[in-house]
This record gives structure tokens, C-alpha cells and sequence, in this order.
């Protein structure tokens, strides 16, 4: 059963919001329109990459992949900055909690909020730091012996990712309360791991074709 303190909370963050969902919405603008930017800057680079051959061609598609986990980095950040919010205070300023389009009752909700007691914006920054980390490495060396590997679990961390943005996704349209609801965060980080997965694939891709160099 949902302890009481945490339905005042829900309670007081919803009414909360009615009198301020006009500033938060003003508030959203500048973070999300920041983060579309950079998917957009991720996808324009991944694009650029396809049309260039050898190492070239490899650094930028790489430069994508590192821009795609960066966007996932500060989205999942943010997820848990509006969770801290909420838990702190039962408001958030940060981000809409009315309507079809807001993130204040997926992440709000203490039933759905977390992974094994992990708030999901915890699991994101750990997530896609992995996926930094191993793309930074092949970007630093893309010769060396370990490029072959790396590439590999580039692929596979990817997609070890998947079920959780379809279990996400589900969540937040048939889950929680008022449901259905779509957080844009939630939705710029689920964009920017397919964005690296989509990358991962071409990267290696283009190590097992010999594009690489």
C-alpha cells in the first residue's frame, strides 16, 4: 500500500501545480528545446558520417554516437533532478504534471518512479555513461586491439537497453495514474539510446566491412 506521506505528496503536487502549470510549461521550454537540439545535432552527424568513407567517415560517425549518449546523459539527469523535486517538495517547477504531454505524474509516482529502489534517472546516468565511456575509447584509439571488442559491446549495451524503454513506454501510457501520459524527458533519453544503437550498428558495420580506416 502507498504510504500516506507520499499520497500527500502526489496530492500537494498536483494542486499545486494548478496554479503554476503556466509557469511551468514556460520553464520546460529552454531544457527540452536544448536537448532536441542535440538529438538533432546527433542525427545531422550520423548522416554526415554515412556519405564519407574511411577514418574520416568513422570519427564522425563515433562523434554521433558520443552526442547521442551526451543528450541521454543530461535528459536522465534532469529525470532525476524533477524526481528529487517532487520528493523534496511535492512540486516541481521543472516540468508540466498536467495533461497528455508533462512528466510530473510518471515521475511522481512513487509505484513506477524507480528500478529496484533506483530512481530511473540514476539508471539513465549509469546507462549512458557506459555507452560514453566506450565510444570515448574508440574515438581516442580507434587502432587499437581492443576497437573490435569495443564496437561489439557498443552494440550490446545498446540493446541491452531496449526492454527498458519498451517497459518504460508502457508504463507511462497504461500505468500510472491518469494514464496516458507521455514525459518528454523520459522520451528524449529513450530517442537518444536508439539514436546510439542505431550508430552502434553502423559502427560496426563499417569494422566488419573494412570502412573503418
Amino acid at each position: 500500500m502507498e504510504p500516506a506521506a507520499a499520497r500527500e505528496r502526489r496530492g500537494g503536487h498536483r494542486n499545486g501545480h494548478t496554479a503554476t502549470g503556466g509557469w511551468c510549461l514556460m520553464a520546460v521550454d529552454v531544457p527540452l528545446m536544448a536537448f532536441l537540439a542535440g538529438l538533432a545535432i546527433a542525427t545531422a552527424l550520423a548522416v554526415r558520417a554515412r556519405s564519407r568513407e574511411g577514418e574520416a567517415g568513422t570519427m564522425t560517425m563515433l562523434d554521433s554516437g558520443l552526442a547521442f549518449s551526451v543528450v541521454g546523459l543530461l535528459s536522465s539527469g534532469w529525470t532525476y533532478a524533477i524526481h528529487n523535486s517532487i520528493l523534496d517538495s511535492g512540486d516541481t517547477t521543472m516540468c508540466a504534471s498536467e495533461g497528455l504531454v508533462q512528466c510530473g505524474s510518471v515521475i511522481g509516482d512513487p509505484d513506477w518512479n524507480n528500478l529496484f529502489g533506483i530512481p530511473w534517472g540514476i539508471t539513465g546516468l549509469l546507462s549512458f555513461s557506459l555507452l560514453f565511456f566506450l565510444f570515448l575509447s574508440l574515438r581516442m584509439d580507434m587502432h587499437a586491439k581492443w576497437a573490435d571488442s569495443f564496437t561489439t559491446y557498443s552494440l550490446l549495451a545498446g540493446l541491452a537497453g531496449v526492454p527498458f524503454v519498451i517497459f518504460l513506454v508502457f508504463v507511462e501510457l497504461t500505468q500510472v495514474e491518469g494514464a496516458p501520459h507521455i514525459c518528454p524527458y523520459c522520451t528524449i533519453a529513450h530517442l537518444s539510446l536508439i539514436g546510439f544503437l542505431v550508430v552502434a550498428h553502423l559502427v560496426r558495420g563499417r569494422k566488419q566491412s573494412g570502412m573503418w580506416a
